[in-house]
């Protein structure tokens, strides 16, 4: 870090430590690898019994993103599985670098499904992330279907209408888990 960790150091009148410190600790302890274990590790924490971390997420409220494409699907002649266009490539996108791998293009098979866009020229009612009520159950939304008369829901298999859900809130901004 800059002059600013000693600025706070000699300010706060707190200790300061290095990450190969942290990483003894935390593998003395027996813990896995994450920001709470190691604050906990620099806390000085030894075997106290602690609670479950608070997971904070946050989820942009507009999805710029408006284009998807979807690449083109082949047989991969090697093992006979379906595979995408972009798997079995040179690695190659840009003539002025040198990003040349093996050419896979040479086990391309039959091709299954060519590739196409999709522009989404509206924004729906429920995005990705929001929690809507079906038959007063929670249900996750994980997207939408056939120009937003169908949603798709996290733990069910088959689309519903969205006429028969109806929004709990919505999944922007901060999500607490």
């Amino acid at each position: 870090m800059s002059i600013v960790r000693w600025k706070l150091v000699n300010t706060l009148g707190s200790d300061h430590t290095y990450g190969h410190i942290t990483k003894t600790k935390r593998i003395e302890l027996g813990l896995e690898k994450s920001h709470v274990q190691d604050a906990f590790c620099i806390a000085g924490g030894t075997g106290q019994r602690r609670i479950a971390s608070l997971q904070v997420k946050q989820i942009r409220r507009n999805n710029r993103s408006l284009e998807l494409f979807y690449d083109a699907r082949y047989i991969d002649i090697r093992t006979g599985e379906k595979a995408s266009g972009g798997e079995l490539f040179s690695g190659r996108r840009t003539r002025n670098k040198k990003l040349n791998g093996p050419n896979l293009r040479i086990f391309r098979g039959r091709k299954l499904s060519k590739g196409h866009r999709s522009i989404r020229k509206v924004r729906y009612l429920y995005q990705p992330g929001d929690t809507v009520l079906l038959a007063r159950q929670k249900f996750s939304v994980k997207g939408i279907q056939n120009k937003g008369a169908y949603i798709k829901l996290a733990d069910l298999a088959k689309p519903i209408k969205t006429d028969l859900v109806s929004p709990l809130y919505y999944g922007k901004g901060l999500r607490f888990g």
